[in-house]
């Protein structure tokens, strides 16, 4: 009986983790908290180890205990990760960042918030250099972008690194007004 039960652990601590990972996978799906996985993998290492003693032969407890709670936490931590697919509560879909227009402003111009914030200071500094603008309107235009590269800043450290599509979707609005006032200004 000890010998069956073992090995019907044994067979599912292999197979769930290669079931859980068949899963469809979304890269847009963002995790928003941790806890999970980590509750995952701790209660199965858990119970993996006092399952892998209980069934271990008579002076084989530690080892299978100790195999026993490696099956269980990589199986914890694969069914733990097996929710994630589409979406669930507590997860927001980002989607790729937005591409930039093959023409105006934007021609050119990288897709992440943050290297177009750099492309539209290189920009600046390139017509402030040239006098295409003032001083006075390069150091407000400057001031305006500055605000928006810390705002993206603060938008990535409350949100743990990420920024999700609602918060890129409005700093590239920000940038757009700045670039539409940017071409008032240098035409005039």
């Amino acid at each position: 009986m000890r010998k069956t039960v073992l090995l019907a652990g044994i067979v599912a601590g292999a197979t769930l983790p290669i079931v859980a990972l068949a899963q469809p996978y979304d890269p847009g799906c963002v995790e928003s908290n941790h806890a999970r996985h980590v509750a995952g993998t701790v209660v199965g290492g858990v119970l993996g180890a006092v399952i892998g003693s209980n069934v271990a032969g008579h002076g084989a407890r530690t080892g299978g205990a100790i195999v026993g709670g490696a099956t269980g936490a990589l199986a914890g931590n694969a069914i733990s990760h097996a929710g994630d697919h589409p979406c669930p509560a507590g997860y927001v879909y980002e989607g790729p960042p937005p591409q930039p227009a093959a023409y105006g402003f934007w021609a050119g111009a990288p897709a992440s918030i943050r290297e177009r914030i750099d492309f539209l200071q290189r920009r600046l500094d390139y017509s402030s250099e040239r006098g295409w603008i003032s001083p006075y309107d390069y150091r407000r235009l400057e001031a305006q972008l500055n605000d928006i590269r810390r705002q993206e800043d603060q938008l990535r450290d409350r949100d743990g690194g990420h920024l999700y599509s609602a918060d890129r979707e409005y700093l590239q609005n920000r940038l757009d007004d700045l670039t539409q006032r940017f071409r008032w200004e240098a035409s005039g």
